[in-house]
């Protein structure tokens, strides 16, 4: 038999520490789950979605604001157009209202040249004949109260003469007047609409203005929304990580069938359910991953059926979150926690505290949002609850 030199000892001796080592190793990833994302990783991906969630917000903030600068500088030109529109109606009306003035000072002015004429025919004629005959036509009075007649009759013709100027001569007066005063008037309109124009004008700038102003902050929400979607997907690909490396871990327990508790006894109100939405945080359609149980500050979280708890710790935009291992591939998950009253490798009864309602992550409001996943995909938790 050969002798084995030390050498040739020392590596086999090396070799046999290393296979140990290896199979300590491989028993140690059976028994204890290793974690492939740390608490640290966690919270600063938890962080990151919130400081780009308030960019997001700030930018969403900023544009409404100047779409709504935008809309009352656009309302704005909507009620001087109309103003202009009225001034225009009233010009319009104005000129006719000159026209037919003229049309009557015209007629007027053609009226009084006429009797004007008449009148200082017969003066002239009267004039012509002299006041001879004047006291021959009085004096061929057959009587004396033929006599005062006649005079009555000449004096009356003369008033009447007098009259009739005196009245035609009013009446033009009052066309003049009244066309002069709707020639101020439409001076006056005339100026008001070329203010209105000005006015129009300016605003037109600043509406320019505010629709540059909105594209850039339109284009600012739609990058701070790209970024904090890469943000929040970053977060959630953690926290996928997280909890799948705590149910790695070996704790054998059995799903037994039956209904699920439901998680939440004291409210079964539903506020939002399992499937497509509009997200009330981001204001864009996104899935919902399981259902939203609206419930008051602080009110008990029970465990939907008999399990082991594989996380209670916050969970990015789950804020604190429960997640049971109950058997056979079937999770549940308890988010936006106030509290958490239990702790990781803890078996749970159905029916058990776990935790109590909250806000806390992306949330609106105190609510319980319920998941249950089969192999890791969500499913619709209402198949698997009673309610």
């Amino acid at each position: 038999m050969k002798k084995v030199n030390k050498a040739e000892r020392m590596r086999r001796i090396f070799a046999m520490v290393c296979a140990l080592m290896v199979a300590v190793a491989l028993v140690a990833s059976l028994v204890v789950p290793v974690l492939a994302v740390s608490q640290q990783q966690l919270d600063d991906a938890k962080q990151k979605t919130e400081d780009t969630k308030k960019d997001l917000e700030n930018a969403e903030a900023k544009h409404k604001a100047i779409l709504d600068e935008f809309n009352a500088v656009d309302k704005q030109i909507s009620d001087t157009e109309a103003e202009i529109e009225q001034i225009e109606s009233q010009i319009t009306q104005t000129e006719n209202d000159i026209i037919l003035k003229q049309e009557e000072l015209v007629k007027a002015e053609e009226d009084y040249e006429l009797y004007k004429g008449l009148f200082l025919s017969r003066a002239r004629v009267m004039y012509e004949n002299s006041d001879l005959k004047y006291l021959e036509i009085l004096f061929g009075a057959k009587n004396f109260s033929d006599f005062l007649s006649k005079v009555e009759m000449i004096s009356q013709l003369m008033e009447y003469d007098r009259s009739i100027l005196n009245k035609l001569n009013e009446t033009k007066t009052s066309i003049e007047n009244a066309k002069k005063e709707l020639e101020d008037i439409l001076v006056r309109q005339e100026d008001y609409r070329a203010s209105l124009e000005d006015k129009r004008g300016s605003l037109d700038v600043i509406l320019a203005e505010k629709q540059k102003l909105l594209d850039e902050t339109w284009a600012d929400v739609e990058r701070y929304k790209v970024i904090h979607e890469a943000a929040e997907r970053e977060e959630q690909k953690l926290i996928d990580q997280n909890r799948s490396s705590f149910q790695s871990g070996a704790n054998p327990v059995k799903y037994t069938g039956g209904k699920f508790a439901w998680p939440v006894p004291a409210s079964h109100r539903i506020t939002s359910y399992y499937g497509m939405r509009n997200h009330p945080v981001y204001k864009t359609p996104k899935f919902h991953s399981g259902i939203d149980i609206g419930a008051g500050y602080g009110l008990e979280i029970r465990a939907a059926a008999d399990g082991v708890v594989t996380l209670a710790a916050t969970n990015g935009g789950y804020g604190k979150c429960v997640v049971i291992n109950h058997g056979s591939g079937i999770t549940t998950l308890y988010a936006h926690c106030s509290s958490i009253n239990v702790s990781v490798g803890e078996k749970v009864s159905k029916g058990q505290l776990i935790a109590k309602v909250g806000s806390t992550g992306v949330s609106t409001g105190p609510h319980l949002h319920f998941e249950v996943r089969i192999n890791g995909t969500t499913t619709d938790p209402l198949k698997y609850v009673s309610n």
